[in-house]
């Protein structure tokens, strides 16, 4: 009888402890996912977010940042994500495009003109923005988009020679994402794309496998590529596109209060991305040249002859003319 009632009270005390409101609230622990290393905008971004969102909970919930792509490449950690088994991803916007093909537009090189058209169209409050996130919320993909910002810049690169001119691009053995765009622009240039995940280019450049690819100069820089492809080219032909998305099943476990607050958080994170992304570009492209790199000058002008004429063609085979529209009337 003892043992019935003591078993009786501790029963009394766990109910109490249920009904005693946030002071017992469950912890939550998410995993972000990103193939880049430091020093990269992705990691500076990601470890904001770790550090605001244990802060705006008061450390009930927190964000475990994986990098180099040890939980896989973007394309397996998109699916990892659907699946639940992935909360978070900071990544190009390339990969996923298999599920809203509006993300394709994103890929095109000479989108934007400079940076301040970038950060209008990618602000939180754009109607670029709120297009895409009601589109994939639209598609029901198993993931929502939080919030888009850059990577920096993307340059050309190789192990061969300088590249000044599309010419000099001919024959190349190209490294492309799997964007069929990706592909159409460079071959168009004269290489000859290989699509590859981002986490063998270096064993790919190595090997001769691939001897070009484009990259952020963070990425360039942060991966040591120029160990392997020392030819730099500033081509400066897209201001990187990236997204920062969390899977549809870890908002569903998140108290509403704390998956607004992570909506919050990667509004803010987005812009800290965008602007480290500029900061590194700068820092980086000055100490290239002491890691052995040989930075070249290009003339952009022929590689956007080359280029732009397509833009409706891609945007058009995107099912996204539309967007390629609001994006050019918000950048007049």
């Amino acid at each position: 009888m003892k043992n019935y009632l003591s078993a009786l009270g501790m029963g009394l005390v766990a109910a109490a402890v249920g009904f005693a409101g946030p002071a017992f609230a469950a912890k939550y622990e998410l995993k972000l996912a990103t193939v880049v290393k430091a020093p990269h905008p992705w990691i500076t971004g990601a470890e904001f977010m770790s550090k605001e969102m244990a802060k705006r909970t008061n450390g009930e919930v927190t964000i475990k940042v994986y990098d180099s792509g040890s939980l896989g490449d973007d394309k397996t950690a998109i699916d990892q994500m659907r699946l639940g088994s992935i909360d978070l991803i900071i990544g190009g916007t390339t990969n996923a495009t298999a599920f809203v093909k509006d993300f394709q537009v994103f890929s095109i090189d000479y989108l934007f003109k400079d940076l301040d058209a970038f950060r209008k169209v990618t602000a939180p409050t754009s109607p670029v923005v709120k297009h895409i996130q009601e589109k994939v919320a639209k598609k029901g993909v198993g993931f929502e988009l939080l919030s888009l910002c850059s990577g920096g810049t993307r340059n050309f690169s190789n192990s061969l020679r300088p590249v000044k001119t599309p010419a000099d691009l001919d024959g190349m053995k190209m490294r492309v994402p799997g964007a069929k765009m990706a592909s159409v622009m460079w071959a168009t240039l004269g290489a000859v794309p290989t699509s590859l995940p981002w986490t063998e280019v270096y064993s790919a450049t190595q090997t001769g496998v691939v001897n070009a690819f484009e990259s952020t100069v963070s990425s360039y820089y942060g991966a040591k590529l120029y160990e392997v492809a020392p030819y730099h080219s500033k081509t400066e032909h897209q201001i990187m596109t990236s997204h920062i998305s969390v899977g549809s099943a870890t908002l569903k476990k998140l108290p509403p209060a704390y998956a607004k607050i992570l909506r919050e958080v990667a509004a803010d994170a987005g812009k800290v991305i965008t602007d480290k992304g500029e900061e590194y570009d700068a820092q980086f492209i000055k100490q290239l040249e002491s890691k052995g790199a040989k930075v070249t000058a290009v003339d952009k002008k022929a590689f956007m002859d080359k280029i732009v004429p397509l833009h409706e063609r891609f945007a058009k085979e995107a099912g996204a003319e539309d967007m390629l529209k609001m994006i050019r009337d918000m950048t007049k």
